[in-house]
């Protein structure tokens, strides 16, 4: 059986930890968009879909890979959502 190489262990630990983040992310994005709703009630803002993108893209702005794989999803899924609406 033929060893690895250091550059192909590296490639698979990197697609194996991009894995994790995604489906990290897609389990967080609930809690983005409902920590979203909540600033922009506390705040006494009008709640739109694009009050909520906006709030989710600033929360998404963060070093924390799950936290900005949440938001993304977030995103998508607000945007997803609208669309549907607006059929």
């Amino acid at each position: 059986m033929a060893r690895k190489t250091p550059e192909q262990l590296a490639r698979e630990f990197e697609g194996r930890k991009a894995k994790g983040l995604a489906k990290g992310g897609a389990a967080y994005w609930p809690n983005v968009l409902a920590n979203a709703v909540l600033k922009l009630a506390a705040s006494g803002a009008t709640i739109s879909v694009a009050a909520l993108a906006e709030r989710v893209t600033l929360d998404g702005n963060v070093a924390d890979p799950v936290v900005k794989a949440g938001a993304e999803e977030a995103l998508a899924r607000l945007k997803q959502a609208a669309a549907r609406a607006a059929e």
